[in-house]
């Protein structure tokens, strides 16, 4: 892939570098660096250059700086953007067979997730306003004295002082109950993913309905039911090898050779061994010949 030669594969560090500049660059640019700096006591007072830390240009050396775009931002955002690229050049590629597969909650209404999404997006905006959010945001960005929340008050709209009413926590719980709401009627859970029928066929009636599946899969999708008959195949294999272990045993055993014989067995019956779980299929199989379910007429 020609991406791949041009962008490196993100390592563990370089995201951790990508996540700490994303967030400097987020605080500095809303003009809460010289905030920061002022409780952690590096300096006494906001910098008359301005509030946000920039790139030293010239011979000057101070940091601090207007609120604009500069230098510093561009370089932020030059490597931010390479590391997003990055990902998606080695973003990891689902298989198509097992992409849905474990998904417990599935999307019922997309009309009721907007609507959920629309009243949780107002409600984390009024919550925000009325606990003057966004009038620090204009005093720290324009430099304003804004004291408050935002909204219409004796007819005008603009920042007023706030004060906690019935009316303002009856306007949050409607807000978050009908996002609530929304959740409730756009997602449903998948029933048959909390309570899985029980596969009570044997290890050759599982392979034989792999193969089934597999033929009526292809119909429809070539790679799945393709992935799906090379696993019954593969499964398959497994069995027919524990099959001849357990014959070379007991040639070896008939031969004299009872050190051969006892390691296949083992290999065989041993928990840890390496063919004990298709030794388990095989024996319960074999049990299992010869009994058939009776069916209700």
């Amino acid at each position: 892939m020609v991406l791949k030669r041009l962008f490196k594969e993100p390592t563990s560090f370089t995201l951790f570098i990508a996540t700490i500049l994303a967030i400097f660059e987020a605080i500095n640019s809303a003009g809460y660096s010289d905030n920061i700096a002022i409780s952690l006591g590096l300096i006494d007072s906001t910098p008359v250059a301005g509030e946000k830390i920039t790139s030293p240009g010239g011979v000057n050396l101070d940091i601090w700086g207007p609120l604009k775009v500069g230098t510093l931002d561009y370089a932020i955002l030059a490597f931010l953007s390479y590391v997003i690229a990055s990902l998606w050049v080695y973003r990891p590629r689902e298989d198509s067979s097992r992409k849905n597969k474990g998904r417990i909650f599935a999307i019922k209404s997309t009309r009721w997730i907007r609507f959920g999404l629309l009243s949780l997006f107002l409600a984390i905006i009024s919550t925000a306003n009325k606990r003057d959010f966004f009038a620090d945001l204009s005093n720290n960005t324009v430099g304003t004295k804004l004291e408050g929340s935002f909204g219409l008050h004796e007819g005008t709209w603009g920042f007023q002082p706030t004060e906690w009413g019935i009316a303002d926590f009856v306007e949050l719980a409607v807000f978050y109950s009908l996002f609530l709401f929304c959740l409730w009627k756009g997602i449903e859970v998948d029933k048959a993913k909390l309570n899985p029928i029980p596969d009570n066929r044997n290890f050759i009636e599982r392979i034989w309905g792999g193969i089934r599946d597999a033929e009526r899969d292809q119909r429809s999708d070539i790679e799945m039911g393709a992935t799906k008959a090379n696993e019954s195949f593969t499964n398959l294999v497994k069995l027919l090898g524990a099959a001849t272990s357990l014959n070379v045993a007991a040639a070896s055993l008939d031969e004299g050779d009872v050190k051969l014989a006892f390691n296949k067995w083992k290999n065989l019956t041993h928990r840890k061994g390496k063919q004990n779980k298709d030794w388990k299929g095989l024996s319960e199989s074999l049990d299992q010949a010869g009994d058939f379910i009776e069916e209700e007429e």
